[in-house]
Parts: C-alpha cells; sequence; structure tokens
C-alpha cells in the first residue's frame, strides 16, 4: 500500500505528477525496487511512502513461528488492479453500512472511496482532507466532517485497531477492506473472465480434512456466480488421493485445462483469512460424500445414540490452541479453554434435560476433564488423542504425525485418523443441540449436516463477542 506522507526534502527520489493514476504509476515503480516518491502538481506536494502489505501483517504478531503461517503470503501486494473494471468488485462486507468513515488519505481508501461513490449509494466521509487533492467533487463526498445522522457507519483505520464487523458502528483497516473488495480480481488474474473455465485450488498440507472440504465448497461459492467451475488439484494435501476418492467426491483438474482457461489458486492463506471467506454462507452437503460411507455413518450414529437426548459439544484444543494463540478476543477463531466452556455446557444440560454429551475433540486432557465433571455422561469416538505439551509453539497436528509416524504407516494413520473425526462430526450433527468452543471448520459441517434442526446451537468465542458470557 502507498501511504501519503509529507514532502522529504532530505533526499531525492522518483517524481511523479499528480493525477488520477499517481497510484498505479509508483506500484511500477515499486516493482523495480523503489519505495518512496515525491509528487508533484496537488493543492501540496507530498511523497508516497510503499509498505509491503504482508510486512504490516506481520509486524507485532507471532505468525512466524506458526508452522501454519510461517513463509506464507497472509495479504497480497496489489502491485495490480484495475479500478474500472467492476466485474469482480464486491462490496458485500459493507452491506449492512450506510456511512462509510475513512480516517486518513492512502493509496487503499483514496481508490475505495472513489469506488463506493461510483458504484454504491454509500455516504462517504473523509476525516483527512487531503482526499479532496484526489477525488472530484460528489453531493455524497464529506471532507472533514463526521456524520450527523445516527445512521449505521463503518470507520476505516489506516493502522491496526481492533476489528468490528457485528456492531452498528464498525471498525476495520483499509489493507482489509481493500482485499474484500479486490479478492475475485485478484483471484481472476489477468485471463479475460469470459475466457475462464476452471479454477484449480489446493490447501496446504497441513489442513485437515474439514479445511479441505471446506475451502473447496467455499471458492466454488465465489466463482460460480462468474460461470467457473471450481476444481482441485490432484496430489496436493496431506491425504492420498485413493482415500479423497473413496470416502468423498471431489471433483479434481480435467484434462482439458490449461493455462489459457485455468486459474490456479495456489496463496491458500490469503483467501482463508479473508471476511469473505470466513462469513460465506456457502455450506457443505452430504452430496461431498460417498454414498456408502453415508449410510455407514448412519449406522453408527443410531448406535451411538440411541434413545439418548444428547449434547453435542465440539472443543478444539491442542495444535489449535497454539497456532490460534495470542488472536484477540474479537476474533471467531480465538480459542476457548475447556474450563471457559463448561457453565455454559451445564446450562445447556440443565435447561434442555439431556441425557449425556457426546464429545469431540482431539484433545486428551479436554476428554479426560469433561468425563471427570460429568461422570458416566460423555461418550465420544474413539480416536487418537494428543496433549497440549505434545506441541512445541505453533506446531501443528500434521507436523507431529511426521514426527512419531513411520514413512510406512503415515498413510493409514493419517486415513484412520481422519475418518475417525469424520465420523465424530456426523454424530454431533444428529445431537439435538450442539455446542462449539471455537469457530472452526468442524462447526461448519456439523451445522451443515444438521440443516437448522439443533434445538440449541452456540459457538462460546461468538457468545463472549456479543458479550452474552
Amino acid at each position: 500500500m502507498l501511504r501519503i506522507e509529507q514532502w522529504d526534502e532530505s533526499n531525492n527520489y522518483r517524481t511523479l505528477k499528480h493525477s488520477r493514476e499517481v497510484f498505479h504509476k509508483a506500484l511500477r515503480a515499486v516493482l523495480n525496487g523503489e519505495t518512496r516518491f515525491h509528487v508533484t502538481g496537488a493543492a501540496e506536494n507530498y511523497d508516497l511512502v510503499y509498505e509491503n502489505n504482508n510486512d504490516f501483517m506481520m509486524v507485532g504478531g507471532e505468525h512466524e513461528k506458526r508452522t501454519m503461517f510461517a513463509g506464507e503470503i497472509l495479504m497480497p501486494p496489489y502491485y495490480l488492479y484495475d479500478e474500472n473494471d467492476a466485474s469482480c468488485l464486491r462490496f458485500d462486507i459493507l452491506s449492512r453500512y450506510e456511512n462509510i468513515i475513512f480516517e486518513k488519505a492512502n493509496e487503499y481508501t483514496v481508490v475505495l472511496a472513489d469506488l463506493l461513490l461510483r458504484l454504491t449509494d454509500k455516504e462517504v466521509f473523509f476525516m483527512d482532507e487531503r482526499a479532496g487533492w484526489f477525488l472530484s467533487g460528489h453531493d455524497r463526498l464529506h471532507l472533514g466532517t463526521e456524520p450527523s445522522d445516527g445512521r449505521s457507519d463503518m470507520r476505516v483505520y489506516e493502522g491496526k485497531v481492533p476489528i468490528d464487523l457485528f456492531s452498528e458502528h464498525g471498525a476495520l483497516i483499509s489493507i482489509f477492506l481493500f482485499q474484500e473488495v479486490f479478492l475475485l480480481q485478484w483471484l481472476c488474474g489477468d485471463l479475460p473472465l469470459e475466457q475462464i473455465k476452471y479454477a484449480e485450488i489446493c490447501v496446504k498440507k497441513t489442513e485437515g480434512i474439514g479445511a479441505l472440504l471446506q475451502y473447496g465448497v467455499k471458492c466454488a461459492a465465489l466463482f460460480d456466480e462468474l460461470g467457473i467451475k471450481t476444481v482441485f488439484r490432484a496430489g496436493t494435501s496431506r491425504y492420498s488421493d485413493e482415500m479423497l476418492r473413496k470416502y468423498f467426491r471431489i471433483e479434481t483438474t480435467p484434462e482439458d485445462s490449461d493455462e489459457t482457461n485455468t486459474i490456479y489458486i495456489a496463496n491458500y492463506m490469503a483467501v482463508v483469512r479473508t471476511f469473505t471467506y470466513i462469513f460465506s454462507r456457502a455450506r457443505i452437503s452430504y452430496d461431498i460424500l460417498n454414498p456408502k460411507f453415508l449410510g455407514e455413518m448412519e449406522e453408527y450414529a443410531e448406535a451411538v445414540i440411541g434413545d439418548r437426548h444428547l449434547l453435542g459439544v465440539l472443543f478444539r484444543g491442542t495444535d489449535y490452541m497454539t497456532t490460534f494463540a495470542g488472536f484477540p478476543p474479537h476474533m471467531p477463531y480465538t480459542p476457548v479453554p475447556l474450563e471457559d466452556m463448561l457453565p455454559v455446557i451445564w446450562q445447556r444440560m440443565e435447561k434442555y434435560h439431556y441425557d449425556g454429551i457426546f464429545l469431540a475433540t482431539e484433545d486428551e486432557e479436554a476428554l479426560k476433564n469433561l468425563r471427570a465433571a460429568f461422570p458416566g455422561k460423555v461418550f465420544t469416538v474413539a480416536q487418537e488423542r494428543h496433549k497440549m505439551a505434545d506441541f512445541v509453539q505453533g506446531q501443528t497436528i500434521s507436523d507431529l504425525e511426521k514426527e512419531i509416524y513411520r514413512k510406512d504407516e503415515y498413510a493409514d494413520r493419517v486415513t484412520d485418523t481422519t475418518i475417525n473425526y469424520f465420523y465424530a462430526l456426523y454424530v454431533l450433527s444428529k445431537c439435538d443441540g450442539f455446542l462449539a468452543s471455537t469457530l472452526c471448520n468442524g462447526v461448519n459441517i456439523v451445522r451443515a449436516f444438521n440443516e437448522g434442526r439443533f434445538e440449541c446451537d452456540d459457538i462460546v468465542r461468538e457468545m463472549i463477542i456479543r458479550g452474552e458470557l
């Protein structure tokens, strides 16, 4: 992103002429290694200073200590984009807000404000009057003034602030908002839209089966509206292609796919960390499952549940705790300790008179502690579980599996663990009520399979965000 700063007289930089194209001219020079530019011709002379988006994401965090994020591009640089091509631009994240308030003028806020004025009916406010150097006069553009009508608003900041997408007065960071609006354009690249037939996707090899399936479904939801078919690149997950074909219906890249008709979505983390992805309503259905596998799980669920009235509990611990520890409390993925869940579990048990709890977890200590709290009332699927002490900071279960399994047994052990986990998710979906510690791909799968039949359905982290706990 290019920031607007005071003219630095102490050094010589490339000098650009102020115009509507000045950001694009500067970005072309950034590709040659330049990071600061003088600009003349505006009401005042100024400098444009380039900051790498991914560096912004990494500063002040511990992403590099997490194997899931280390070495990844979490935020694309957006050297090339076209604000005049609206075919793939999305403003969904702003749909509930009537006033958009930009705190500071920079490349992204100026471009976004121009788009909002041209393509939406939003009222645009700029606290930084330098935005007037770039934007033409408009009856919905307000410089240096706050809205006074009391309508819902989104305030967009340049620096890092707590994000709020839930209240009537939201808060977002300009880099994040730019990513949401331009996400599809970035994914589609420079191929003409009418020429694109396939979007080939793959996941990180550390990701579990829930993430793999959910990614396919959510990417398909993004691309279907453009008439683009989503396919999975064979041989790119931690699972064998044979295992995926046996249990699931996953369409892989067809023979007629090539660089003239296919876009390649290899940057997994940059996609799944967007709010467009996180809050997508796309859901997995039974269609993703091999019919024989579905029938086997149905028989198992009937045997486990019988005539019991059960509360299903999904608790993510172990590597989830080490990976997402330190995330801000307002984020739906931030972990919740079991001890914080227990009062909610007690309340649900008493209110709905459940006979017992079906627990899905990979955390051995969580299972032990829940059984101690509810003796004789906790049911589970037999599966391999781990302790927090087994992990170093940022290590994932897939990392641990590579250490503890021999090469000749790795594929079979991973398959067993994965299928047992899926059995657990399926049984959860057949329970009468549902409670999860935090948002994860397992939650999405359980809810999709249940189709809204739970008599109670909550995520403890979201209850905390809403101020209910």
